[in-house]
């Protein structure tokens, strides 16, 4: 019984005090997990059992107003992607890879003062706090999937795999310092790391096989864009014309993103 209560004590205590305290940390994700505006490509000609490969190159711009403990996200970068689809019966198959980069400058903020550590909050009343940091990232994407058509134009689809990124800047300094001089600041992700990923999507084609296009809509999950206190899940919209240009809007809190590029059939 002895040996019992040394066991459980130590842990009804952890977990009494994590209720009283809440969050026992405030993370500071690197800026290199941040989403990038990267939407689902459908065939375009839905009735297509042909092989397809695609290669689009897309500019984005962040517009963003807060993150996690991050405010006033503005930038901008491009990305290449890659798409294969399988042929005959293998046609809802895919796989595609993007490679992108991007940079701009961003703000500290405290989502929730009350988790906050006391030092970190004084701090962002000072120069440096209210200064802001620059930062850039670089991301690739691997993914794998399946999508299909319906006979009513809809289509819709799952695909999982890797989001690998290297960030730096200011951003990635100070979040280092930070880490070392108050307790309760958390960073997450280093200047290198690799998380998993999934997506779904949920679209219409426009016209008899797509004669206007599609319209998509698709959501990530990755423990990249991920916090102790929220789940984050990335949402793009796009639209996609035939002749292959496309763009659209990502939201990924309190402000959107954007993208706009060409695809190129071979």
């Amino acid at each position: 019984m002895n040996n019992r209560k040394r066991i459980f004590v130590p842990v009804l205590l952890g977990i009494a005090a994590f209720s009283l305290t809440g969050c026992l940390s405030t993370q500071l994700k690197s800026m290199g997990t941040y989403p990038m505006p990267i939407a689902h490509q459908p065939r375009l000609a839905p009735d297509s059992k042909e092989a397809e490969k695609v290669v689009s190159v897309d500019g984005i711009g962040l517009f963003n107003e807060s993150w996690t403990n991050t405010e006033q996200i503005y930038g901008g970068g491009a990305y290449v992607s890659g798409i294969y689809r399988l042929p005959s019966e293998l046609s809802p198959l895919f796989a595609s890879v993007s490679v992108g980069g991007f940079g701009g400058h961003v703000n500290f903020t405290c989502d929730e003062k009350k988790d906050c550590d006391k030092g970190y909050l004084d701090w962002l009343k000072s120069h440096e706090g209210h200064s802001d940091q620059s930062f850039w990232g670089i991301q690739e994407r691997a993914l794998v999937g399946f999508e299909y058509n319906t006979p009513a134009n809809i289509f819709f689809g799952l695909g999982g795999g890797a989001l690998v990124y290297q960030s730096g800047g200011d951003f990635d300094r100070a979040r280092k310092k930070l880490d070392r001089k108050f307790p309760k600041i958390d960073r997450k992700g280093g200047h290198i790391d690799a998380f998993l990923l999934g997506s779904a999507w949920l679209g219409y084609h426009i016209g008899q096989n797509g004669k206007y296009g599609a319209v998509s809509l698709d959501i990530s999950t990755s423990d990249a864009f991920s916090d102790d206190n929220t789940v984050s899940l990335p949402i793009n919209l796009g639209y996609f014309h035939p002749t292959g240009f496309h763009g659209g809007v990502g939201f990924t809190g309190s402000g959107i993103d954007a993208f706009f590029g060409k695809s190129f059939q071979f």
